[in-house]
């Protein structure tokens, strides 16, 4: 039993020794920068990407900001999981870094993996960032497309194949597909393409 208590005020101890420890963040490189008003207060709010360039891996931070009446920034949301680093294993993945854009009260991702583009779009609500609209476009390589959008308040997904050289459509295909709760920023990436 005793070496239960040791063995517990020994763990406690370096529990609060690494706590107090100054942790080096090294996600200093900035990228992109975005400013506009997400919380619909009419303050410009901002959302910033930076790197990490001593990690091999080259990992991405999003993190975003809301301006207070008192002209300082509050973190509202810092993550390093939603933006897939540049490095696995060593190989480069060739995805491009996403841009956010702030648009109507709305967060936009905009990205492209696996030559896909995507378009995430969030609305701020309750303290978190609820994924509301998923689009993407896949070219086939030769002579079409095929755009996806899926309304997730809704819950209607459309597909359209389209030609390239009239705009004509192909094929549409709508079906209803309701998930809930609603994904949020914070576990996109575990939704991945499940979604699309």
């Amino acid at each position: 039993m005793k070496k239960i208590i040791v063995l517990i005020l020994a763990l406690v101890q370096t529990m609060v020794y690494a706590q107090q420890k100054k942790v080096r963040d090294n996600f200093t490189v900035p990228i992109r920068l975005e400013k506009g008003d997400l919380n619909k207060d009419g303050l410009p709010d901002k959302t910033v990407i930076t790197m990490d360039t001593v990690d091999a891996s080259v990992p991405l931070r999003l993190q975003i900001f809301f301006l207070q009446p008192n002209k300082k920034f509050k973190m509202v949301f810092s993550s390093t999981n939603v933006i897939e680093p540049q490095y696995v294993n060593g190989i480069h993945t060739k995805n491009q870094i996403p841009y956010f854009f702030i648009e109507n009260g709305f967060l936009l991702m905009s990205s492209e993996k696996n030559d896909i583009r995507y378009e995430h779009k969030f609305i701020y609500k309750n303290g978190i960032f609820q994924l509301v609209k998923i689009s993407s476009v896949v070219y086939d390589g030769k002579n079409s497309t095929t755009e996806t959008v899926f309304d997730l308040l809704t819950g209607v997904r459309t597909e359209i194949l389209k030609s390239l050289d009239s705009e004509k459509i192909l094929k549409k295909n709508v079906k209803k597909m309701m998930i809930r709760p609603l994904p949020t920023l914070q576990n996109l990436r575990s939704f991945g393409d499940k979604l699309d």
